[in-house]
């Protein structure tokens, strides 16, 4: 049986991560420099044979698995868009300000700014932050109408969609002997998959496109080399210099 590689990459620079919003289940478009991204991504992943490919199902995800598909030299393979691949669900906190709202989350869970939580938990304060604005959510802090079915996500809600969507991912990989399987979701929905994968993973830093490589093999996942690599994109944009 072949043991497939996941390359697990965020999205590209949206116009919500310029201005400091909260993006999750929301589209907002990709910028100028966005779409630069992706160019510089594909083409440092020129050489790499992907046998199959996934997104989230918002634009954001799709665009950049697209493009880094057709600038690596790997156009004929389609992108299949999976939802449980998507970002965290903020709920009534969408659109609002990331600082802002931080600000809420820390707060809820007994912290006054982020260094104090950073040094108490680590950078899974980052995951734990989830569970805070799901709580504020269903008590309705922020006095929205929203439905209880479109209120923010927990942790564990989203552990357990990314898990299902890549264990879907995996087995598919190898019933097909698939070698490479390029897949596209967002930071936060990322790290509480990897997460599962290896609670001590450090989750320090997870730029647009930067891709953590996994081993699939006999239902376990293993992360390969570092967590959130820009190689990728570093070896693309200096070829464009070359």
């Amino acid at each position: 049986m072949t043991s497939p590689t996941i390359y697990l990459a965020r999205h590209t620079e949206t116009t919500s991560n310029t201005m400091g919003l909260m993006q999750g289940w929301s589209d907002f478009p990709i910028t100028q420099h966005g779409h630069e991204i992706i160019k510089c991504f594909g083409l440092g992943l020129k050489g790499i044979t992907f046998n199959a490919a996934y997104s989230g199902s918002l634009p954001r995800h799709y665009q950049t698995a697209r493009g880094a598909l057709d600038y690596s030299g790997n156009g004929s393979v389609a992108v299949k868009q999976d939802p449980d691949l998507r970002e965290d669900n903020f709920g009534s906190f969408e659109g609002r300000e990331s600082k802002e709202t931080n600000l809420a989350g820390l707060k809820r869970l007994g912290y006054s700014s982020m260094a104090t939580a950073l040094a108490d938990r680590g950078t899974k304060i980052n995951l734990d932050l989830q569970d805070a604005w799901h709580d504020l959510d269903a008590e309705n802090a922020l006095n929205t109408d929203l439905a209880d079915q479109d209120r923010a996500e927990s942790s564990a809600d989203v552990r357990k969609r990314m898990n299902r969507a890549m264990r879907r991912i995996g087995e598919d990989a190898v019933k097909q002997h698939a070698g490479n399987i390029l897949v596209v979701s967002s930071g936060l929905s990322i790290r509480q998959f990897l997460f599962l994968v290896n609670p001590d993973t450090d989750f320090t830093g997870l730029q647009n496109t930067a891709v953590t490589k996994l081993c699939y093999e006999n239902g376990t996942f293993r992360i390969i080399g570092k967590v959130a690599s820009m190689e990728y994109y570093e070896r693309g944009k200096a070829s464009l210099s070359e």
